[in-house]
């Protein structure tokens, strides 16, 4: 099964369009993250959301917000300018979590740490709100099983 979870920040706008036959919303953008060592530099991954998804995309998304996206990873094979094939990574989204802070009013006196029941009540809210919006999870087409991801 092919399910990947990635934090990431939004590197550039998410752009609509549309296909031709049944004007499906279609929402394409760019994603960075950070590899897996310290001195690994930034990664960059193209990242497309279907329908519902797509909608959500252009309406809450700006660049440089944080989120941690869940979706299918496949590998796509793109033709350079100079003639050169080049695989490149893609991500079809079918889930975006926000992710949000908490706002420590405090001075450089004191430390704010939360309790352990304002912590849960704050997970639990964000659970409800995660399950009351109406995202499907596999709002995008097939996808064929013959990924080649080379890692």
């Amino acid at each position: 099964m092919n399910h990947c979870l990635i934090q990431t920040v939004v590197k550039s706008n998410p752009q609509m369009r549309y296909t031709k036959e049944n004007q499906t919303p279609i929402a394409e953008m760019i994603v960075t993250f950070k590899g897996l060592r310290n001195d690994d530099p930034e990664s960059e991954l193209k990242v497309l959301g279907w329908g519902a998804v797509a909608q959500a995309m252009v309406d809450e998304l700006v660049e440089g917000k944080k989120i941690v996206l869940e979706g299918r990873l496949r590998m796509n094979s793109v033709t350079r300018k100079d003639g050169t094939k080049e695989k490149q990574a893609e991500l079809t989204a079918s889930k975006i979590h926000h992710i949000t802070s908490i706002d420590h009013n405090s001075n450089a006196s004191e430390s704010y740490s939360p309790s352990n029941n304002q912590v849960k009540e704050q997970a639990s809210k964000e659970v409800a709100k995660s399950n009351d919006q109406n995202t499907n999870w596999d709002s995008s087409p097939l996808v064929p099983e013959v990924d080649e991801i080379p890692f």
